[in-house]
Parts: structure tokens; sequence; C-alpha cells
């Protein structure tokens, strides 16, 4: 395991820290005026610069690496949208490259904790869906789509174990729930701008301006702050012990729903409205009242809101939901009319039959349900596939509440279970398994969670989990 969280931020407050930093930066200064003045892109350097840095601190503080990764990545969608780099004639985004220094990083950081890698509890699921995504290279219809979705997973299992190998205590898991909240502040910052100035997105079906944050898509960002309200649920109820931390917990909760509300998200909406009664159950009895009363006065005095639950209860023709519907049959029925029932036409390849079979003239051609997704990129066996994901990723989960005598643990553990739970339902509308920063910050917790709990059981003992 590493050394804890403190003695890395003194690691690199040191003589020779400092001076590697300084040199560094020197150095880094000279090639960016070098590439200035040779015409090339000044973000070369910034990209060679992050590199070499995100190595060094892959060894001497990879908490920290991980913190720093995930507060960059949650900025990085709406801006790759414009911003590419060329290397060897191809060109790539910004998340794209994340994506590929992740996966190298990942690779490095895994061969040099392989005793490490057997005993980590999500290595199932994710190999599971990493072979299969491998294996369908074999018959894909776009096997460029298929690595590239086999590479996101394998960089979301590198994140996971990351975040697995760096937790020793919960100060440790602590500082990456607060890294967590810390990459919400630029897209909660810049959603609040689009609202103000009304320059987010237009959407027909709603009389107000939809934000999206830093992210390509109001739905996106809507199920990103839902996970991260979960998240905050998980710190009020472990960490926030004094009056003052629950009162600013309280208040960065509440901002994040109210930015969730403005995204006009259903499907983010009702998912949150789930995890809030499924934990009012639980245990929070006192919070049924105020969830019946809160959407009834939403839906009764915010126009907007009501617009869009009377479209959910009475669609029109031209409603998202009948697109969807009509999507998903169509996309089923084709599958089974060429043969692909059980294979499908490989990993990640739903937007691109989509388009064989409907053209662009429908908009959007992504799935919005993944149990449709799988089912056409990879068939029963897909479907299987997905099914035997979701229970190895949250059987962990449902273990350590069942055996550990740890009040903290348990209760992290049945926060966990009903965010997994509420996640899955909401696959049934939206695209949950594509959202990578929802898969992002699912595999930090979850990865997390489960080395406390390994950390917690006696020697003898750690190898069972």
């Amino acid at each position: 395991m590493e050394q804890g969280i403190l003695t890395e931020r003194t690691s690199l407050l040191t003589w020779p820290g400092a001076r590697m930093w300084t040199t560094g930066i020197a150095i880094f200064l000279i090639l960016t005026i070098l590439v200035h003045l040779s015409g090339a892109s000044i973000l070369i350097p910034v990209a060679v610069f992050f590199g070499i840095g995100a190595l060094y601190l892959l060894f001497e503080s990879p908490l920290i690496l991980l913190g720093a990764l995930t507060v960059v990545r949650m900025s990085l969608d709406y801006p790759s949208q414009f911003i590419t780099l060329t290397f060897f004639e191809r060109s790539f985004s910004l998340s794209q490259l994340l994506g590929l220094c992740i996966a190298g990083l990942g690779t490095i950081f895994i061969f040099s904790k392989t005793r490490l890698l057997g005993r980590f509890p999500l290595l199932l699921p994710y190999g599971l869906m990493i072979l299969w995504g491998l294996g369908t290279l074999a018959y894909s219809i776009a096997p460029s789509m298929s690595l590239q979705e086999t590479l996101r997973v394998f960089d979301l299992f590198a994140i996971g174990f990351m975040a697995y190998a760096v937790t020793e205590r919960y100060r440790d898991y602590r500082f990456l729930l607060m890294a967590i909240f810390a990459s919400s502040i630029l897209p909660i910052l810049f959603g609040i701008y689009q609202f103000v100035f009304g320059i987010g997105l237009i959407d027909e079906n709603v009389s107000a301006t939809r934000i999206f944050g830093t992210f390509s898509h109001p739905n996106v960002f809507s199920l990103y702050l839902f996970t991260i309200a979960a998240i905050a649920s998980i710190y009020t109820i472990v960490y926030a012990r004094q009056d003052r931390a629950r009162l600013l917990s309280s208040l960065y909760l509440g901002l994040v729903v109210v930015t969730l509300l403005l995204t006009y998200a259903r499907i983010a909406w009702i998912s949150l409205f789930i995890f809030a009664l499924l934990v009012a159950l639980w245990r929070y009895r006192f919070l049924l009242l105020p969830l019946i009363l809160f959407p009834l006065v939403l839906t009764t005095f915010v126009p907007a809101v009501s617009e869009r639950v009377t479209e959910a209860l009475h669609p029109t023709p031209d409603s998202s939901i009948i697109w969807r519907q009509n999507l998903w049959h169509d996309m089923i029925l084709k599958t089974s009319l060429e043969d692909r029932s059980w294979l499908g036409s490989g990993m990640d390849t739903f937007r691109i039959s989509a388009e064989q079979l409907r053209g662009k003239r429908f908009g959007s051609n992504e799935s919005h349900n993944d149990f449709v997704k799988f089912y056409v990129d990879g068939g029963v066996v897909g479907l299987a596939v997905l099914a035997l994901y979701l229970v190895t990723f949250a059987f962990p989960a449902i273990k350590v509440r069942r055996l550990t005598p740890s009040h903290s643990l348990k209760n992290m553990a049945s926060l966990l279970l009903i965010l997994v739970l509420t996640l899955m339902i909401a696959s049934l509308s939206d695209n949950v398994f594509k959202n990578t920063p929802v898969q992002w910050i699912l595999a930090i917790v979850m990865g997390g969670f489960l080395a406390l709990y390994h950390a917690s059981l006696p020697k003898e003992f750690r190898d069972q989990l």
C-alpha cells in the first residue's frame, strides 16, 4: 500500500521535490517558446508537461494524482468539442488524449501492484466487460469504435483499481470524495452562468433554457450531478460529524440539487427522487413528507417543471419519449432481421447501426437505454454480459454490508447499493454506461470503499474478499 496523504503532501514540499518541479516548469516554459516560434500547437508542450508530471505523481503520490485527474476530467467534455491535437496525421480531442494517458498510466500502475490486483473485488466485472469488448472485435461493424470503447472500460478499471490501491484510511477516502466535489465546482459555476445569461441548450420541448455546464448535453450533466448528490449524502452521513460540517455539506448538496433541476432532465429528477425515497425508507423516515410535498410545489409553481411532467404523462407524437420508444423498436427489429440476435454488431456500435437504418434526420442516434444498447451491440450474449457486470459490480458491496461490524462501512455499503440500483433504473431511459463522468465517480467510490473494508479485516482474512 502507498503512504498516507499527509506523508505524500510533505514529500512534494521537500527540497528535492521542489527542485524537480522548478526545473520542470523552467523546461516547460522553454519548450513552449520553441514550439510557439516553430508555429506548432501550443498545446503540445502542455500535453508533454502534463504527462511527465502525471508519471512522477504516479510513483510519488498516486492519491494526489487520482484526485487531480478527477478534477481535470470533469471539465474536458465541452472544450473537447473545439480543441484537438494532431499526432501522426490523426486528431485527438482533449478527452481522448486524457483517456490514452490514463490507459498508459493505469497499465504501469497495475504492473507495479500485481500483488493487489488478484484481491481487487472489481476485477471480475471490469475484466468481463473488457474481454467481451475485445471478443466483439472479430465481427464488429465498426472495429475502431469497439476498440475505443474497450479502452474506455479499461480506463475505468484502472481508475477504480488505483482508488483501491491508494486508500488505506478514512482520510484517504475523504480526500477522494473531496476531489470529486472539487471536480463539480467549475461545471456548476459554468451551468449557473448559462442559466443567468440564458445561453444553455434550447430545447423545443422546454420553455426554459437547459444548462449543461462543461459537458456535452444537459442529460450528461444531470446524471453527473445526481451522482454527486448521492456521494454528498455519503460524505454527510459518514464524515460530517460536527454542526459546521453538516451545514456546509447541506449547503453544497442544496446547490447541486438546484443545479440539477435547472438541467430539466426528467430522468435525473426521477433518479434523485428514487434515491431520496430509498434512503428515507432505509433510515430517515422524516424525509418522506418533504419528498411528497417538494415535487408537488415545483410542479404547481414552476411552469417549466409542469411542462416536463405533463409531457411525460401525456407524450405527443414528436416528444422525446415517443422518439426513444420508436428507436428501441426499430433497432431491436433490425438486429433480429439481420440475424444478430445472439452476438449483435459489436461493442458500442449502436449509433452506427442506427445511422445505417435511420440516417441523421431524426437527430441523435444514441440508445438512451443500456439494455437495448447491449442487445444491439451484443445480442443475447451482450445482455448476459451486462447483467453479470451489474451483479458482480454490486455484489462486493452487498457482501460488505452483510459481514462488516463497522457502522460507517455499513452505511457506505447501503448508500452505494442504493446509488447503483438507482442508476440501473435510470439506464432504462438514458445512456448511463456511456456516461463517463458517472462511471468514473462510481469506479472511484467503489474502489476506495472496498479498500477500506479490506483494510479493516484481520490480516489472515484479507484475501477472502
